[in-house]
């Protein structure tokens, strides 16, 4: 099914920015360039107590989930939770780019499912394959998207023994199913997320640079009778991520 149509030249119904004009209450938002998401549990919390933030709103005029969005004092960078899944991914990155955000750091978990990746490695991924339903809303044919190249070199330097595999984008956890994760294996794919290639492709399709920063927060089973899956990352790897993609966007920004 399409359903994104060449011959259709009619305007959104509803827009970022109408939508943020109607929800503004009359009070506007400044915002720097960078923007970190948060697709984890525990980083909002974590920048709060660990860094000199400021709170910018209590209300990011988003059109799904209204939530708190803060700055790094004396820095070009805020940061908020970036919401659950590639609709409320996309909504966010649609209300950053009208709100005059250039850069997105992604920061977030996949679950691996190959060999030589395994749980707490870090993945800055190259490419992600398009299992979700957003990003066919942007474009009619798609297959994959990619990251903002020079933000991804650049991560790329900064993150020692990352790796830069393909991913997929899912929009159905409990439908990666053991022949579907092979065929993904088989396409060069080592792991699974559900914002990824949405964050990638309506980047582009907004001219925003947008790069990914992931670690490995589970290791599923190669086979039916392998062992059980279950959560196996750290507090401490959470945290130690959390520290590196901070940095990361510091540097990034200026």
């Amino acid at each position: 099914m399409m359903w994104n149509f060449k011959e259709d030249n009619t305007s959104a119904v509803i827009t970022a920015d109408k939508h943020i004009a109607s929800s503004r209450k009359g009070g506007g938002i400044s915002l720097p360039e960078t923007a970190v998401l948060f697709y984890m549990h525990g980083g909002i919390e974590y920048m709060i107590s660990n860094y000199d933030t400021e709170l910018i709103s209590k209300h990011f005029p988003s059109f799904l989930n209204s939530r708190p969005i803060y700055r790094i004092k004396n820095s070009d960078v805020c940061f908020l939770h970036g919401g659950w899944g590639s609709p409320m991914a996309v909504d966010t990155l649609e209300t950053l780019a009208a709100l005059g955000v250039k850069k997105i750091i992604s920061i977030g978990m996949f679950g691996a499912f190959a060999e030589g990746v395994n749980s707490g490695d870090i993945l800055i991924p190259g490419k992600a394959f398009t299992e979700e339903g957003t990003s066919f809303h942007y474009f009619d044919k798609i297959e994959y998207s990619k990251p903002n190249a020079q933000l991804h070199r650049k991560a790329l330097r900064h993150f020692d023994n990352a790796k830069a595999y393909s991913i997929v984008t899912t929009d159905a956890p409990y439908r990666q199913t053991f022949y579907k994760e092979n065929l993904w294996r088989e396409k060069g794919a080592v792991g699974v997320d559900m914002e990824t290639s949405a964050l990638f492709s309506v980047g582009k399709y907004l001219d925003v640079h947008v790069v990914s920063v992931l670690i490995a927060s589970d290791k599923h089973p190669m086979k039916e009778n392998g062992e059980c899956w279950k959560w196996t990352m750290s507090q401490k790897d959470r945290y130690n991520f959390f520290d590196k993609c901070i940095h990361f966007a510091l540097k990034s920004s200026d």
